[in-house]
């Protein structure tokens, strides 16, 4: 429902049911109602929009998680190498297992893990923005604050969306014998693999969250690196004279990309291989994972898909931005819900529908 729909509802509910001397105090006791809602709108519309890129960038997510995955725990030189480049990865699969089961496996986990993971890390990013909890005592955003609330979004995020990802980097892992990397789990069915994975094959329920806290590591480090480097990079595109905001966005994303795939992926291959292997199989822990990976494959396998990796986040970012604008802008947009409240209501006792329609910038 937009904001013009949802208001006119409102005003006619005022109107036949309170009394004209009521209407103010009851608008404001709804207003609240109506800040949630667009809160929830905004958070749905950057799930699905982050969702609706998994279409485009499926296929080279894929490649990234096996090139994560080749070599697991052997030394350099010393194990075949089935995935070397990109085109070649994708032609190999398109090969071998085709476009359904090979290119676009684990699409419908990746559309949910996506949905849930970036809907909750929105929500309570904006729910920490409208307590004031980023910004100062003279409402001025405070830099740190602004990551604290990021990470704290991006773990919310990662740790509820855990067993989706689980899913999803378990059934990406299943390939053609002839080019199997990493740990291969036998998930009869698409529908079966959640189950297995909450499951496991050693009866704990945890094992659906074998990998949380090095997901939320993952996301806490993406999070504050792409933080930073795209408010950056915006502040600077703007003094440059770049005012569109979609085209400021997008310039910003696609360079905000480098730093963050390079500090972040060693923290994501660490993720991938704790979420595929099978429970406690190789790794116990974060940190052992990252020491048996650093003595046996050196400092370059944490940069393992690296390419990959950027070349799958900066495409699904330019996608992300470009959806969100289209599906914000048919529904609540959240600065219009943020207006209401830094201009103030100062609603009359002769109230009137032009009046509470002037507060929010639209016409009656």
């Amino acid at each position: 429902m937009s904001l013009p729909s949802f208001s006119e509802n409102l005003r006619q509910w005022l109107s036949r049911y309170v009394p004209v001397e009521e209407h103010e105090e009851t608008f404001v006791r709804y207003r609240g109602a109506i800040m949630q809602w667009g809160l929830v709108q905004n958070s749905l519309c950057v799930g699905l929009a982050s969702a609706s890129s998994v279409f485009v960038t499926q296929p080279l997510d894929l490649v990234k998680v096996r090139l994560q995955l080749q070599g697991e725990l052997r030394p350099p030189g010393k194990h075949p190498v089935m995935y070397r480049t990109i085109p070649q990865s994708l032609v190999q699969v398109l090969n071998l297992e085709g476009v359904q089961k090979g290119l676009y496996k684990g699409t419908l986990q990746a559309w949910f893990y996506q949905l849930v993971s970036n809907s909750v890390r929105v929500f309570v990013f904006d729910k920490c923005q409208t307590l004031g909890l980023t910004s100062d005592m003279e409402e001025q955003p405070v830099l740190g604050r602004y990551l604290i609330a990021s990470i704290a979004g991006g773990c919310a995020g990662a740790t509820i969306a855990s067993p989706l990802y689980l899913a999803k980097i378990q059934t990406q892992s299943q390939c053609h014998p002839s080019i199997a990397v990493g740990w291969q789990h036998p998930h009869p069915a698409p529908r079966w693999v959640l189950w297995n994975c909450f499951r496991g094959h050693k009866g704990y329920l945890r094992s659906g969250f074998q990998g949380g806290t090095s997901a939320c590591l993952r996301v806490s480090v993406a999070s504050s690196a792409q933080l930073f480097t795209f408010t950056t990079l915006q502040h600077g595109f703007y003094s440059l004279g770049v005012q569109s905001a979609l085209s400021n966005s997008c310039l910003s994303g696609v360079l905000s990309c480098i730093p963050v795939v390079l500090i972040s992926n060693p923290f994501d291959v660490i993720c991938t291989r704790m979420y595929n292997q099978e429970l406690e199989a190789h790794y116990k822990s974060m940190r052992e994972c990252a020491e048996k990976l650093y003595r046996r494959e050196g400092f370059r396998g944490f940069y393992k898909g690296a390419v990959a990796n950027y070349c799958r986040t900066m495409p699904h970012m330019l996608l992300t931005l470009a959806l969100w604008d289209k599906l914000r802008s048919k529904g609540i947009y959240i600065q219009m819900m943020n207006q209401s409240y830094d201009k103030g209501l100062d609603i009359e006792t002769e109230f009137t529908h032009k009046k509470l329609m002037s507060k929010f910038d639209i016409d009656p």
